[in-house]
């Protein structure tokens, strides 16, 4: 097989055979599945792809809630050489649409959670698709309008076990995955075995995965996050507790009934999980749980002190903000929320962390300063854009080094200070602001529960900077603070950067009450785009400002 040889994801499936034979391996429901039974699943399923004709460079879309075959099929089809192409169930008819036409399918494979989807599907002609297929058992009123094929159909099923001849796509690729789109229309993004194997062996060496682990799925397997997180628990043979999308309560209620030791977050989740348990007389469900991976955003210092983590910012760093091993619990809560006060309020921007062990970065500055574009490089980076080639004008080289679309600067010790991002850039009398280093300083008044920071055109300075403001209820805002006119007296607040040392040009020159959600991707990223229209239309219906 050549240079493809050496990593693919199906290589855990001798380890669960061997080591985790008789244990428990996924748990979805009242359905159990050992080591040897999820494997012996997955090969059936893999030799039922076979037979139809599906082979190496297939893509096979799936959008389905989280399931135990959910990964079966992400294993099976890379056991034959195909591409899975996880898609999100909670796009749109038009969004899904948009996804298939470009990653070209060859199957399609869904559950309920996209009823609307088969519907119209079955009008659309989409000549790529030559199957469609029924994740789990559909429901009788679903079976009785149409006539499908579900995965029990598909499965082989196996006296003995063959030997373990996977294959590989064109490139090594395992993973055919799609960008959040908060610019414009997702990009297709190809993954191959060994970009998820070493984000996984990346996991599994700082974090400390084991197959002791019982980890809660949390987030879909159509986003990286919770994909990637399910890929290094696999290789380790560790337990997998599966519901099939996010519920606060429901995730409270499996952590104590299955005493979950791990789970993947973002700031939204955990902050419903912490509101769930606070709900409750008595939980015990926090004596299990020792590793909790947070992306997406930074945790503000009250949800810290609510749960002993590791945070992370994708894969790319790792920053440890509580380790189990510190025997005085309120001691390393100080230790937390000191070290998030530093994290927060230094000039440099927010500390993510240092570089996983596979990951190489570099900072490309516009000028002589050490602040620019944060550039990645090393086995994790991307194959390439679907149906386009990954080239770098900056490296004559033609050595890959990924833009990120995030800048920052590193420290002497190697510490990843992350700015902001490129496409978030408020440019204000002639100087460059990040929102979220604004948004950082704000989020720690004990007053505001959320913010959003965008900039607004403005005829002397270009843009304006504007903070959308969520209040916190049980805040007792004094009467030089209240809100008035759905707007906050400024004065409280701009006083209240200036303490914490923040640039004047970077402060806020109005405040208001957001009232609503913000605007959200399918993956949980803020719409600033969106809510920069929003607040235009707004502000330009307001004479009093």
């Amino acid at each position: 097989m050549g240079k493809y040889s050496d990593a693919h994801i199906c290589q855990c499936l001798s380890r669960l055979l061997i080591s985790r034979s008789n244990f428990p391996v996924t748990i979805a429901g009242d359905c159990c599945k050992t080591g040897e039974q999820f494997v012996q699943e997955v090969v059936g399923l893999a030799y039922g792809l076979q037979q139809l004709g599906i082979g190496a460079g297939d893509v096979v879309a799936i959008s389905a809630y989280n399931s135990d075959l959910y990964l079966k099929w992400l294993l099976a089809i890379a056991f034959v050489g195909g591409i899975s192409s996880p898609l999100n169930y909670r796009w749109s008819f038009e969004e899904a649409k948009f996804a298939i036409t470009t990653v070209r399918p060859v199957m399609l494979v869904t559950d309920e959670s996209c009823y609307t989807w088969f519907l119209n599907l079955q009008k659309n002609d989409i000549p790529s698709v030559r199957w469609h297929v029924f994740l789990g058992s559909p429901s009788s009123d679903f079976s009785k309008k149409w006539n499908v094929v579900t995965s029990e159909m598909l499965k082989r099923h196996l006296v003995k076990l063959p030997p373990f001849d996977y294959s590989w796509a064109p490139e090594g690729t395992a993973i055919l995955c799609f960008t959040s789109g908060t610019m414009g229309k997702p990009k297709g993004v190809t993954l191959s075995h060994g970009a998820l194997i070493v984000q996984s062996l990346a996991k599994i060496a700082i974090v400390g995965y084991s197959e002791d682990d019982i980890y809660l799925h949390t987030a879909p397997l159509c986003h990286i996050g919770g994909l990637s997180s399910a890929m290094a628990m696999l290789m380790v043979g560790g337990c997998h507790v599966l519901m099939p999308k996010f519920d606060a309560k429901s995730a409270v209620d499996a952590i104590e009934k299955y005493t979950v030791t791990s789970l993947i977050t973002v700031p939204a989740i955990m902050a419903d999980m912490v509101s769930s348990i606070r709900d409750r007389e008595i939980w015990r469900g926090g004596e299990s749980v020792k590793k909790i991976l947070n992306g997406g955003g930074n945790l503000s210092i009250e949800l810290i002190r609510n749960s002993r983590m590791t945070e992370t910012c994708s894969s790319l760093t790792f920053l440890t903000l509580y380790k189990p091993t510190q025997e005085a619990t309120g001691q390393s809560f100080m230790m937390v929320s000191k070290t998030r006060s530093n994290i927060i309020h230094h000039p440099q921007g927010v500390c993510v962390g240092k570089a996983a062990p596979h990951v190489e970065l570099k900072i490309c500055a516009d000028g002589s300063g050490h602040v620019g574009r944060i550039l990645t490089r090393g086995p994790h980076v991307m194959l390439r854009y679907w149906d386009q080639i990954l080239t770098n004008p900056l490296d004559p080289r033609n050595e890959v080094w990924l833009d990120t679309g995030d800048i920052g600067s590193i420290d002497h010790d190697g510490n990843l200070w992350l700015l902001g991002r490129t496409n978030g850039r408020i440019k204000s009398g002639g100087e460059n602001i990040y929102p979220e280093e604004v948004e950082a300083i704000l989020l720690e008044h004990p007053g505001v529960a959320g913010v959003v920071t965008v900039g607004i055109p403005d005829a002397r300075l270009t843009e304006m900077v504007v903070a959308c403001i969520q209040p916190r209820k049980d805040w007792q805002w004094s009467e030089q603070s209240v809100w008035k006119d759905n707007h906050l007296f400024r004065e409280h607040l701009q006083q209240y950067c200036k303490d914490k040392n923040l640039s004047r040009f970077k402060i806020p020159k109005i405040f208001i009450l957001w009232r609503k959600p913000f605007p959200l991707t399918t993956t949980g990223k803020i719409r600033r785009d969106q809510l920069r229209k929003e607040l235009a239309y707004q502000l330009q219906s307001c004479s009093n400002i």
